[in-house]
């Protein structure tokens, strides 16, 4: 039996030892997250779309964040900077390239009315201090923010229509000051501590391949007291297009041509013909077939409209009878 007993006892011990620590095991507290920080969601990217020559194009993204508190209330302040920009350096304007190093100027900023321009890291470089603050209940708790980026592209750039401009923006940071009894006064210093995340963030942009007519005056052959002797007079039109893009302007018969004769028309019934030419010694007519008898160019930009004359004659024809002729002519522009 002394054998046996003595055999037993190491196996008995051992289990209530591995029970005992068992049991130790489980009276420990779980351990909390990582209190006390900040951290950078999915940064995603700013797309702008199709840019008008017009007018501002605007966009906004929303970068999100989290917090997290420590077992009590903690007060966060953020700060957020935003490099440069490749592959062209810059900031006020930041740009965007096309394969063809066609520069798109842009710039982001802090508020929505657009006047705050977010500076880069590690100070902004003398630009507005984009901060917000993050009010985090106790208990470990995470929650998670947004911080807006306003972007736009400004009106009146000559660009080459297409899709392909972009920015690439890495080593974007947040940086972060916490406290559990208010508000940081800065982001580099609080009474609970700092710390840092950064991101990467993209902005892309297309240009519209439209063009538009922004003047047509009115063709004017004046008064006169008979049609004995022709009548040459010329007005203008302007089009204005992307740098590269080609055009063509074509004119239409009128309102009261007969076939391809234009004709002018009084009150009473009467008729005038004229005719309308690309050229000023007005031996090349313009219709509207395109590639035939239309005017053709190429754009040149928001900045520099393409102007167009358009010469007229009203032949001699005797005993036209008075009135006053006019007529109405469609002017259509193909790109």
């Amino acid at each position: 039996m002394q054998p046996t007993f003595a055999f037993l006892m190491p196996r008995l011990y051992g289990a209530l030892a591995a029970a005992a620590c068992a049991l130790l095991l489980l009276l420990l507290p779980a351990a909390p997250a990582a209190a006390q920080s900040c951290y950078i969601g999915n940064a995603g990217s700013i797309a702008l779309g199709t840019v008008s020559p017009d007018a501002n194009t605007d966009s906004q993204n929303n970068l999100p964040y989290t917090c997290q508190s420590n077992a009590n209330t903690t007060y966060f302040r953020v700060c957020m900077y935003i490099p440069e920009g490749a592959p062209i350096p810059g900031i006020n304007p930041r740009r965007m390239t096309n394969y063809n190093g066609a520069e798109m100027q842009y710039d982001l900023y802090s508020d929505a009315a657009r006047t705050q321009i977010i500076g880069p890291p590690p100070n902004g470089n003398g630009y507005p201090l984009y901060t917000l603050t993050a009010l985090v209940p106790g208990g470990y708790a995470q929650q998670q923010n947004t911080a807006p980026i306003y972007a736009r592209v400004p009106a009146g750039q000559t660009l080459p229509a297409g899709n392909a401009f972009q920015s690439q923006i890495g080593g974007g940071m947040i940086y972060w000051s916490w406290s559990n009894a208010g508000y940081p006064a800065n982001c580099t210093s609080g009474a609970g501590g700092t710390g840092s995340a950064t991101f990467y963030q993209g902005v892309t942009a297309s240009v519209s391949n439209a063009c538009r007519i922004t003047l047509a005056t009115d063709l004017d052959f004046g008064n006169t007291g008979a049609l004995t002797a022709a009548r040459e007079q010329s007005s203008t039109i302007m089009v204005r297009c992307p740098t590269g893009t080609t055009w063509r302007l074509g004119l239409s018969n009128g309102s009261n041509a007969v076939g391809t004769v234009r004709r002018m028309r009084n009150a009473a019934g009467n008729y005038v013909t004229y005719e309308l030419y690309r050229d000023s010694a007005r031996t090349l007519r313009w219709g509207n077939t395109v590639g035939t008898d239309t005017s053709s160019g190429t754009g040149q930009g928001e900045a520099t409209p393409v102007s167009q004359s358009v010469y007229g004659r009203v032949p001699a024809q005797p005993g036209t009878r008075t009135g006053a002729y006019s007529d109405t002519i469609t002017v259509t522009l193909t790109y």
